[in-house]
């Protein structure tokens, strides 16, 4: 099996699913109906920054931890995986409990519009509410973040490691980088000087030392 897809799903999974955590909790996610005024005909637009505003956080998180993925070793990736699956646990929770309760949810913006911060009464506003599709679709991003987290706890020691390109090699053996000048042995070394010399002397004699 090779296990070096684990490591490029995986990346991949965790960026697409944090990017998708980000898109919903900019999105809008309740209309709710309201006996007072307001500016959209379907009624109060309720949008993810104020049903679950940690989600921003969440996400950012994601995309830092997908970046750590590609660089750590095996125990920090194990340790990434354990917070990337918090992490997708606690996106579903923040989904559900908005999803469960919009009024709730929206009790900050109702109350700015409203001045009343007690949520009974804030409740008696409220005729009614509708979803959107984003609620759910964050909720099933951090479901899919668990099994992402589990599966790179389990995998992280088989990605392998990084290049060595850049790892440093001693000066001895054959990975220095540099060749190394021929050297002649010294009795090689004499021969030459004594051949030398002799020529020398051949020409000063009126000799021509290259015929033999």
């Amino acid at each position: 099996m090779n296990y070096r897809k684990f490591k490029s799903y995986s990346l991949f999974a965790a960026f697409v699913l944090s990017a998708v955590i980000l898109i919903g909790w900019s999105q809008t996610w309740f209309f709710l109906e309201v006996t007072f005024p307001t500016e959209n005909a379907e009624g109060l637009a309720v949008s993810g920054q104020i049903a679950a505003p940690g989600l921003s956080a969440f996400g950012l998180a994601g995309f830092a931890i997908t970046a750590a993925l590609a660089l750590s070793s095996v125990v920090i990736r194990r340790i990434l995986g354990v917070l990337l699956f918090g992490l997708g646990v606690a996106v579903v929770l923040m989904s559900i409990s908005a999803w469960s309760d919009p009024v709730l949810a929206a009790a900050s913006q109702l109350t700015a519009l409203s001045a009343i911060s007690d949520i009974e009464t804030i409740r008696t506003f409220v005729i009614s509410s509708s979803a959107t599709v984003w609620p759910g679709i964050t909720a099933v991003a951090g479901i899919l973040l668990v099994p992402a987290g589990i599966i790179i706890v389990f995998t992280a020691g088989k990605w392998g490691t990084g290049s060595r390109k850049f790892d440093r090699v001693g000066p001895s053996g054959s990975d220095s980088g540099q060749a190394k000048p021929p050297q002649r042995a010294p009795d090689e070394n004499k021969d030459v000087s004594s051949v030398n010399i002799d020529a020398w002397d051949s020409l000063s004699h009126g000799t021509d030392p290259t015929i033999n």
